[in-house]
């Protein structure tokens, strides 16, 4: 059977010199009915310990699990932080500028939470919309515990993601509260000289492309988690 393999890191130095492709993109392996994981790791001559993660077609995975025809499997090294988790709030715009009762379409949300899962394994996500789907009929006792508690999250993460294509009051308080607890940010914003985004994020990206392009040639893997991890370490 035919399967991809992607390697993250200093994995890809055991990459077949043959494979097509640049060194960050999947290569085709030839595989024995039932192989798994591990075989590929004898096959590439990795060091078993060099391997602390696995996923199959995006789902994080056992290195025993058997593998089917056309299946993609990354392997990941470790990073520097230890093994835990990381945890990453989704911050971003609302209401914006909005003065009615609305808000603006939340599907970047999906579309990061899609990306983190895929290239990011046993991640943690907090996103204050995905808890609080229903939120424009709170209360207003629900809505202030509701907006308190989730600003006081953002400084419980390893990482805040804030994706900011229009001002947000809002968000703008979810990373202050994420710079005073020595949370990462990461700015996905045209507003590049905004004193609340300048003096707080440690990186500003114009568009979300641009971030998943860092977790597809691993630089997100490699140098943001560590970053990331011993930033809240600090």
């Amino acid at each position: 059977m035919i399967v991809e393999v992607k390697l993250y890191g200093a994995l890809r130095a055991n990459r077949p010199v043959e494979a097509a492709g640049l060194p960050h993109h999947a290569f085709a392996m030839k595989l024995l009915e039932g192989s798994t994981a591990v075989h590929i790791i004898q096959a590439l001559e990795i060091d078993d310990a060099l391997v602390t993660a696995v996923a199959i077609n995006s789902e994080t995975a056992e290195l025993n699990t058997p593998l089917q025809e056309g299946d993609q499997i990354s392997l990941f090294p470790p990073v520097a932080g230890g093994s835990e988790p990381l945890r990453v709030f989704i911050a971003g715009v609302m209401q914006a500028n909005r003065q009615d009762t609305q808000i603006e379409s939340q599907n970047y949300r999906v579309k990061i939470s899609q990306q983190l899962r895929q290239h990011v394994p046993n991640v943690q996500l907090i996103d204050p919309w995905a808890e609080n789907p229903n939120s424009i009929h709170y209360s207003d006792e629900q809505a202030r515990h509701t907006f308190l508690t989730m600003t006081n999250k953002a400084s419980e993460a390893d990482l805040l993601i804030a994706y900011l294509p229009l001002p947000s009051m809002g968000t703008a308080m979810e990373m202050w509260q994420a710079y005073q607890g020595n949370t990462y940010i990461i700015a996905i914003t045209p507003f590049v000289h905004h004193w609340a985004v300048r003096f707080t994020a440690n990186h500003i990206l114009p568009d979300l492309e641009s971030l998943f392009g860092w977790m597809e040639n691993g630089r997100f893997q490699q140098e943001i988690v560590p970053a990331a991890l011993a930033l809240r370490q600090s």
